[in-house]
């Protein structure tokens, strides 16, 4: 029977984005996928990559390959009922701030998928074992120890012969009809809607202006808010409420044609033709939300299986791809044995907040495109459906891009008790990406370039202008000698970055911070960064990155005692009484002086 840290059930991207993280932060993974992979629909489902989802993507050196594939949006265009130009914002491709990724990707799942695919192979050595069904696992509860391999699961091969796997957890990203949920007794609540969506991807001829310019909204008469979307290899996506009649005519037995013939119907009054069709498909919309998203200890729920709602605001992948980052860091660290397990509750109270609201705007949303009132509105003599449905694009874009996305405060890995004097940045917010410049090097670099996700927090040290901080980077530093340092901990949990607002134009890094350089330095010209993150430059702090780039604590310097206590709310692991030493604590004047070169003649 195999042993493995964790089963994963389901290969979509969320599936395969978890077995990727877990697998680069050193754990061994089993995941399969019921589906054929040669039988299954290669195109269609997910296209839209958010601008976090992307930064996230980046680092863990996924996104390159989907950059050179994908359609790349900025803004979009609208046309009202008539066909004529409106001046509207309704997707999350519009107003896009604080991230260099200030557009949308659009790039069909299978080109997705194939990225963490190969992801995957090459850390692991690995691959999904497709046409493999889960029929039911069981948890040993007799065992004494915390970490070994409890959750035993019964798998289907694709020959159907049963095999066993022995695993410590078991993840279900399998979709919204979880068989992994439904064994656990999870309770899936919410309801459906009598509204239905039409998608279908092909190669389009059309005379509407702006065609291929990404994202386009259509007012139609008979179909709701039509989506038109260019995405990668030429295709083109168009998608539209399905009339309630002709459902209830259809139903089961829709074809294709019918799908083209309603799609020219909901295009008018621009015209349009289909030189082929990739995929197409119909759906029921509905909002439903599982109770937890962990049970029984061993068992979690991801993506699909955790939350389910419309394609309207895109944002089924891109959650599930939070909740996958969210959860694998959290989850190796517990498996390693170093991190509590409120860390590993933390992840169901995090994201099932952020759903609650997706779904809040989803209820609304679907409606709305659907050409529906909603029912806080039916009442409401000046309802304008146009209007209120872009007020609540407008409102929720921080939420769609993801780059609004923030935890509350927990008192666990999210700790917000220390201010700075300007609050720019608060605990449980992603840390914002910005520019500083290599010692010497007059070019660039983002910060988020310059540390990845490899499972470790990120040490972040603002030193300020370090000739009016001298002080509290002396404080740290001793601190970082002391017997109360985080690098004392016998873990290989932390990476390191200093950031100085200074010139870049002569000195070295060492002369500037008046300390070997603690980690990488770097420098801010302009103060730009420090202004960004709301440190003035006769400040210094330390701010703590969770691996998942949340901001975990804010700590102005000299103070150290709240680094302390934060890394002492969750972490297991001990400190060494005699670490090694650390490179931001060598007092570089204690070393050899000189050096004697004796040239000793030959024979």
């Amino acid at each position: 029977m195999e042993e493995v840290d964790i089963l994963i059930v389901g290969a979509g991207p969320v599936g395969l984005l978890a077995a990727y993280c877990l697998a680069r932060y050193g754990l061994t993974t089993h995941i399969i996928e019921q589906s054929d992979r040669s039988k299954q629909t290669l195109f269609g489902r997910a296209a839209m990559i958010a601008p976090r989802t992307l930064e996230m993507l980046e680092q863990l050196d996924l996104v390159d390959p989907l950059l050179q594939t994908g359609f790349v949006v900025r803004g979009q265009v609208h046309y009202d009922k008539n066909g004529q130009r409106a001046d509207v914002t309704r997707y999350a491709s519009s107003n896009i701030t604080d991230t260099f990724y200030d557009f949308l990707l659009l790039c069909r799942q299978k080109y997705t998928e194939d990225v963490i695919h190969d992801g995957y192979k090459r850390v692991s050595g690995q691959s999904v074992h497709y046409g493999t069904q889960l029929l039911d696992y069981t948890i040993n509860t007799s065992s004494a120890s915390g970490n070994d391999y409890k959750v035993h699961s019964t798998l289907r091969t694709p020959c159907g012969t049963e095999t066993y796997v022995k695993s410590r957890y078991i993840i279900g990203c399998d979709g919204a009809r979880s068989l992994v949920r439904s064994l656990s007794g999870i309770p899936f609540e919410g309801s459906k809607t009598n509204h239905h969506f039409i998608r279908i991807d092909g190669i389009v001829r059309t005379n509407m202006p702006a065609a291929r310019s990404g994202v386009v909204g259509i007012e139609s008469v008979s179909h709701g808010s039509v989506l038109w979307a260019c995405l990668d290899h030429h295709i083109t996506r168009i998608g539209f409420a399905f009339p309630e009649d002709l459902w209830t005519e259809k139903g089961a037995n829709l074809s294709q044609e019918d799908v083209i013939e309603e799609a020219k119907k909901a295009l008018q009054p621009f015209t349009l033709e289909f030189e082929s069709v990739d995929w197409w498909t119909a759906y029921s919309v509905g909002q439903r939300l599982a109770a937890t998203y962990r049970a029984k200890e061993r068992v979690l729920i991801v993506g699909d299986a955790a939350h389910t709602h419309s394609s309207a605001a895109a944002q089924g992948m891109n959650t599930g791809v939070h909740d996958a980052v969210n959860l694998s860091w959290k989850l190796a660290g517990c498996i390693k044995g170093w991190l509590t397990d409120a860390v590993l509750d933390s992840y169901s109270t995090e994201r099932r907040h952020i759903a609650e609201k997706i779904i809040e705007q989803d209820t609304i949303v679907a409606t709305l495109t659907a050409g529906g009132v909603p029912e806080q509105y039916r009442n409401d003599p000046t309802f304008d459906r146009s209007k209120v449905l872009t007020e609540l694009y407008k409102r929720n874009q921080a939420l769609n891009s993801g780059i609004g996305v923030s935890y509350l405060a927990d008192g666990c890995t999210i700790m917000d008790d220390q201010k700075l004097s300007s609050r720019r940045v608060f605990p449980g917010e992603r840390a914002p990406d910005v520019l500083v410049q290599n010692p010497g090097m007059r070019v660039p670099v983002r910060l988020f370039t310059l540390f990845k996700n490899n499972g470790k927090f990120t040490m972040l040290l603002m030193c300020g202008n370090p000739m009016k901080t001298a002080k509290a980077l002396r404080a740290w530093s001793e601190f970082l000698g002391g017997s109360s340092s985080h690098i004392r901990y016998q873990a290989d949990l932390f990476q390191h970055l200093s950031i100085m607002l200074k010139s870049n134009e002569y000195s070295s890094v060492m002369e500037n911070l008046g300390m070997k350089d603690f980690g990488q330095a770097f420098y801010d010209i302009d103060g730009s960064a420090h202004a960004r993150y709301g440190v003035g430059d006769d400040e210094a702090a330390v701010l703590i990155l969770r691996p998942d780039g949340t901001i975990g604590c804010i700590c102005p310097l000299p103070d150290t005692d709240t680094i302390v206590r934060y890394f002492a709310g969750f972490l297991k692991v001990n400190k060494s009484d005699n670490p090694t030493p650390s490179k931001a604590n060598e007092d570089w004047n204690d070393q050899n002086t000189g050096e004697v070169d004796v040239e000793v003649p030959d024979g």
